[in-house]
């Protein structure tokens, strides 16, 4: 099922843009690297807008902004994409559509030559979404720009194709990568007793997990996910005295995933005290939740509606994460879907890759959002 443009959308585009942005998504998924490793991207990206437009690029270092600005402007207005792709053995690949979030952003860029709108307009074009490094370090450019409201979109497959998927509240989970690490007493496997096995206390601790996660899900959703253990060595001699557990923990609120990080810590620290054993913890990949701002998401529905788009709600959050929550913090934020399609493969599978289809709707969200958002 395609959502289709109206005759309302389709006054925001020109095909030869479309085209220039299809292009660029092309490129795009050519140049993939990985997160803190964007520097082909980031050039390339750089080198487009250049190109094509007047606006003002503003180098970061491993990201940069590209700023549209007016005399007497009152307001500033952002929008983000990420240049990110996923890490793969010898590589990396967009997995995840983040060209195409990009090369839409770039065609923002395209739209906005010779317009006035009455207010600044800030792109960012943001670093390491994929690890969480990203979104913490670009969002303090808010408050250089005094940006008031900050958008960004990203495709779902799953949903109607080019349809714009709103969500009120939390739209994406908060998510913590943990480490568990138990550290005992190694000895001889024929006399075990004589050292301190820490694989005990892990199994216990992951045999507990259904139950906390069940006691943790008293305001939506709260998960862990086990990611890997290991057990001391392939040496069988010997007893094991070391075992690590890695888990992904992710709610839709950041305070029960703070509840339920505390949860994990408490039984892992009872059960490693029940054998003797010591456990120590480290966290990786750390997401909050992406919450959108109530009063920009109803202008970003009306404005929807204005444009043509097509709008769907959203009756749960989505359980992936991603760093833009971090942006809410200096401005309201809010993040939209954009269907790829019902059949379409999913996110992070060997067979996905960008819809090119779904740029029209992307551009025409994006445009309409700088013109009235």
């Amino acid at each position: 099922m395609k959502s289709g443009l109206s005759a309302k959308a389709n006054r925001y585009m020109e095909q030869h843009i479309i085209d220039a942005v299809r292009a660029l998504r092309s490129e795009l998924h050519g140049l993939a690297e990985r997160s803190g490793e964007e520097i082909r991207t980031k050039a390339y990206l750089m080198k487009f807008l250049r190109e094509n437009t007047s606006l003002r690029l503003e180098d970061e270092g491993q990201w940069f902004c590209a700023v549209h600005e007016e005399p007497g402007a009152k307001e500033t207005v952002a929008f983000r994409g990420e240049m990110d792709a996923l890490p793969l053995k010898g590589g990396a690949s967009h997995l995840c559509g983040h060209d195409g979030h990009s090369a839409a952003l770039a065609g923002l860029g395209l739209l906005l030559e010779n317009r006035r709108l009455g207010r600044n307009i800030v792109l960012i074009f943001q670093h390491g979404e994929e690890d969480g490094t990203g979104g913490k370090i670009c969002a303090h450019t808010l408050e250089k720009y005094r940006v008031g409201r900050i958008y960004a979109f990203h495709n779902i497959p799953g949903w109607p194709e080019g349809a714009a998927l709103l969500r009120r509240g939390t739209f994406a989970c908060a998510s913590r990568g943990m480490v568990l690490s138990f550290s005992g007493t190694p000895c001889h496997a024929a006399y075990p007793e004589h050292g301190r096995n820490p694989g005990f206390a892990a199994a216990r601790l992951i045999s507990a997990l259904p139950g906390l996660t069940e006691r943790a899900n008293r305001n939506g959703l709260a998960m862990a996910t086990l990611i890997g253990a290991e057990i001391g060595a392939k040496a069988f001699g010997t007893s094991a005295g070391s075992a690590e557990v890695r888990l992904t923990l992710r709610a839709w609120l950041d305070g029960d995933l703070d509840a339920l990080i505390s949860s994990v810590t408490e039984t892992a620290r009872a059960e490693a005290s029940r054998d003797g054993v010591e456990v120590s913890f480290a966290f990786c990949d750390m997401f909050p939740a992406t919450v959108n701002d109530a009063a920009a998401l109803e202008r970003l529905r009306k404005i929807c509606n204005g444009a043509g788009l097509g709008c769907i709600e959203v009756p749960e959050p989505f359980r992936w994460s991603e760093d833009f929550g971090h942006y809410g913090a200096y401005a309201k934020a809010v993040m939209a879907g954009i269907g790829a399609g019902a059949a379409w493969p999913q996110l992070h599978t060997e067979n996905y890759t960008f819809n090119d289809d779904i740029l029209p709707s992307a551009l025409t969200l994006f445009s309409a959002l700088a013109e009235f958002g």
